[in-house]
């Protein structure tokens, strides 16, 4: 019984030792970029609000629903690595279902009238 349980603990002893971590000294050199990728998506994000607001003026509410609907969408694209264009696509779709849910019926139809304006904010 003693050999048992001396077994049992020393599993149980091998296996927490093999679940430790490794601290790798190149963590700090690789959260950088990420930082800058955040400030890129986020000043992209806000050329389309931007962008928005010249054409059809927002209110400050609208300006940060919009803000945060652009960032999520440089998130989805940029962070993600290579999207196929399906993914593209879908993502696209999504902006758009989400610009045409944020905005009123007369104010979306004149953005999606401006062509290269919509285009810019979708994709």
């Amino acid at each position: 019984m003693k050999n048992l349980i001396t077994a049992v603990c020393l599993l149980f002893a091998l296996g927490a030792s093999a679940q430790t971590k490794k601290i790798n000294p190149t963590k700090q050199t690789t959260e950088a970029p990420v930082l800058k990728e955040k400030i890129s998506n986020e000043a992209a994000a806000k050329k389309n609000v931007t962008d928005l607001n010249n054409f059809t003026p927002l209110t400050p509410e609208r300006q940060a629903v919009f803000q945060e609907l652009f960032t999520t969408k440089f998130k989805m694209l940029n962070d993600n690595g290579d999207l196929s264009p399906e993914r593209k696509a879908y993502v696209s779709q999504i902006i758009a279902r989400k610009i045409e849910a944020s905005l009123d019926g007369p104010t979306f139809e004149k953005v999606k009238a401006n062509t290269k304006l919509f285009s810019s904010l979708i994709n």
